[in-house]
């Protein structure tokens, strides 16, 4: 029986396993993939948000061991692909010890523990730590015509590429991921952003899910220029084919319609346990990130004790807590 184990090799795993690595305690961490694999799936090119510079490091795992450092590093925002040749990094400095494109289906609870399903076999531990991330279900709107449709996609599944040139592509949302794929498509595509509710920039709110970076600036000037049409607070309210009806009552004809709506959390299924959930779907934890079913901890993203955990800074300090409660325990 294991002392722990990790499901996820994100940032939320990795950084937990390498608390568990430093303090010699028995663990082992499961990753569908290749380290990391939600983030391999990510748009190539695509800058993170948060800065990776000495003194104001905000995407690092820890600070002893900082992206930045590495050669070759964007700066100040870097992209997908720097924090991938991160992690593998930080994975093998640190000589953490993950099973990589195993895949955990399933856990129930027993005696002393757990026992948990994966693709290679079924092993047991103590305590069990979710670190999958809260990006596990692509959201889609509830609008009439969005399900089954062959002309709607998710945000998760654009590809930057000639078909969409000389398109009309309606973009439904208005965070970040829009404001992103309105911008890599201007110019080639005829794009519409259609949003719930007035755009929200951070320069004004200062909250950090706001439409921010470099992506602020350059969005305002293409909706300038109306290189991009918006239509602001005019939801799509119905979807026939690639026909779509907005609140306002007019109705545009599109190519493609593009969903960059955001995700629901999952977990794995717990025979044996309830997992208790907010009314957004995330997990109910302790100041510790213990579960409502004990001995199951839930870290990363996916671990929402505050809403800044969405990014790394926000939930560093908090896969801490979940070690040393863990740790106190062993």
């Amino acid at each position: 029986m294991r002392d722990v184990i990790i499901v996820g090799g994100g940032p939320g795993g990795l950084l937990l396993g390498h608390f568990l690595e430093e303090h010699g305690i028995d663990y082992q961490l499961f990753e569908r993939g290749k380290i990391a694999q939600s983030w391999r799936l990510m748009r190539h090119g695509m800058k993170l948000l948060s800065p990776a510079v000495p003194g104001v490091d905000w995407t690092s795992l820890t600070l002893k061991y900082p992206l930045w450092a590495l050669h070759g590093v964007q700066r100040p925002f870097p992209t997908r692909e720097d924090f991938l040749c991160y992690i593998d990094a930080f994975a093998r400095e640190h000589l953490l010890r993950i099973v990589e494109n195993t895949s955990v289906t399933r856990a129930a609870v027993a005696p002393g523990g757990f026992s948990v399903e994966t693709s290679a076999g079924q092993v047991s531990c103590r305590f069990l730590v979710i670190a999958t991330g809260s990006q596990s279900i692509p959201a889609y709107p509830d609008i009439p015509g969005i399900a089954s449709n062959p002309y709607v996609i998710h945000s998760s599944d654009f590809i930057h590429c000639m078909t969409y040139s000389g398109r009309r592509v309606l973009i439904i949302g208005g965070g970040n991921s829009a404001a992103e794929i309105a911008i890599e498509l201007a110019g080639t595509a005829e794009v519409t952003l259609c949003t719930r509710r007035p755009l929200r920039y951070f320069s004004g709110t200062g909250d950090l899910e706001d439409i921010r970076g470099s992506s602020e600036s350059t969005l305002k000037e293409c909706l300038r220029f109306r290189i991009i049409a918006l239509r602001e607070s005019d939801p799509a309210v119905l979807v026939s084919g690639r026909r779509v009806r907005f609140e306002s009552g007019e109705e545009e004809e599109f190519d493609r319609v593009l969903c960059a709506t955001g995700y629901r959390p999952a977990w794995i299924p717990v025979d044996g346990g309830d997992v208790q959930a907010d009314g957004d779907g995330y997990p109910v934890v302790s100041r510790t990130g213990e579960s409502s079913v004990p001995g199951m901890y839930f870290c990363g993203s996916l671990a929402r004790f505050n809403r800044r955990c969405a990014f790394i800074h926000g939930f560093r300090n908090y896969v801490e807590k979940v070690f040393w409660d863990i740790a106190d325990r062993l």
